[in-house]
């Protein structure tokens, strides 16, 4: 049994997840039934600066003048892209794998990433509500003290965490020798 997600935490992790599950629903492909952990990787931290600075925009009405977002969102996304670039190539490979679709002669390396990152802040707009800012706001700020790959696994956690059940039928591949069922 997974353990239970609050309602943000939850929105969250549906929009690393919703790079892989919008883009095989465009296909109409059957996606696979597991993404392995390094395509995942890649998927969060394609998403990971672009979450920050939709999460900043979207919020901004909601907080005050003073809160971490509207101030340091920016800079934070920034940290992150440079912290942990992406290469387009890999990029596609993991948006090939986790829809299992051969993209090649959809779109060029860069026009894939740059899909994927506006679907993102499509997602964001669309799924936090602004009830929810303060606890966004409060957990970016802690997000500003850690390295964009830990946040990233901290992210995957979640999402392995959370199972399936909470993440529209995501699930991240299990290694095959640690003998665990899921």
């Amino acid at each position: 049994m997974s353990a239970p997600l609050s309602p943000f935490a939850a929105r969250l992790v549906a929009t690393g997840v919703s790079l892989a599950l919008l883009a095989a629903q465009a296909a109409q492909a059957e996606r696979p039934t597991c993404i392995h952990p390094h395509d995942m990787r890649t998927l969060i931290r394609i998403a990971l600066p672009d979450a920050v600075e939709a999460l900043a925009d979207r919020c901004k009405p909601a907080l005050p003048a003073d809160a971490f977002l509207p101030n340091e969102g920016s800079g934070l996304a920034q940290r992150f892209r440079h912290e942990a670039p992406v290469d387009p190539a890999r990029a596609r490979a993991a948006i090939e794998a986790a829809t299992g679709q051969d993209l090649s002669s959809f779109a060029s390396n860069d026009t894939m990433l740059t899909i994927a990152r506006g679907l993102v802040d499509d997602q964001i707009q669309k799924r936090v509500p602004l009830k929810d800012c303060k606890t966004v706001d409060s957990m970016m700020q802690f997000a500003d003290a850690l390295p964009a790959d830990t946040v990233a696994e901290a992210i995957l956690l979640a999402i392995e965490v959370a199972g399936p059940e909470q993440t529209k039928g995501l699930a991240i591949c299990r290694p095959k020798d640690d003998g665990a069922d899921r």
